[in-house]
């Protein structure tokens, strides 16, 4: 038989066990499976990707001198004023200029920053979701998270012909995966 003075010493380390593990919130799991180094390590590569989307996002349209080609029935310019408009016309929502500076100025080891952190893990949820339609539609077969990064990562010819058009279309998905999240 066990004496009851050691029973009562363990009923109160089961006790401050339960009432410690109350106390710590617990963290959310972390999207896609991943363990939180394959998590951190996205996070370094992903993020920085934000600092161009959020310059152009905040970018007023520009106007600036144009050219255009030669007249063919006169061979020289006829054009009196020419200019170039640039691309973004859609105003980017505050909420979501918001959430990108929160992501761009996150410390990824820094366990005050888990609402960021929660963040983080919808928006590549949602990069995920986004990145699997297509390399579904490619052919290539479910994408895991190193898949999800290399394909942000790597603008090859399946994001569009021209090269500035791949870093383009790029950001645009970067853009509507973080406007999914943060207009929620």
């Amino acid at each position: 038989m066990t004496p009851r003075p050691t029973v009562a010493i363990a009923l109160a380390v089961a006790l401050q066990t339960f009432a410690a593990a109350q106390s710590t919130p617990a963290r959310d799991p972390i999207a896609l499976g991943a363990s939180t180094a394959q998590r951190n390590a996205a996070a370094h590569v992903l993020v920085p990707l934000l600092r161009d989307v959020r310059t152009r996002a905040q970018r007023p349209v520009e106007v600036k001198p144009g050219t255009v080609p030669d007249s063919p029935f006169a061979g020289t310019q006829t054009t009196l004023f020419a200019f170039t408009v640039s691309q973004r016309s859609v105003p980017v929502d505050a909420r979501v200029v918001a959430a990108m500076d929160r992501l761009i100025a996150w410390q990824v080891d820094d366990p005050n920053a888990a609402e960021t952190g929660r963040l983080f893990d919808r928006w590549l949820g949602a990069l995920m979701e986004k990145t699997t339609g297509a390399v579904l539609v490619q052919g290539r077969g479910p994408c895991d998270l190193a898949c999800m990064t290399q394909r942000m990562t790597t603008l090859d010819e399946s994001w569009g012909a021209s090269p500035r058009g791949r870093a383009d279309t790029r950001d645009a998905v970067l853009l509507d995966a973080l406007a999914a999240v943060a207009l929620k």
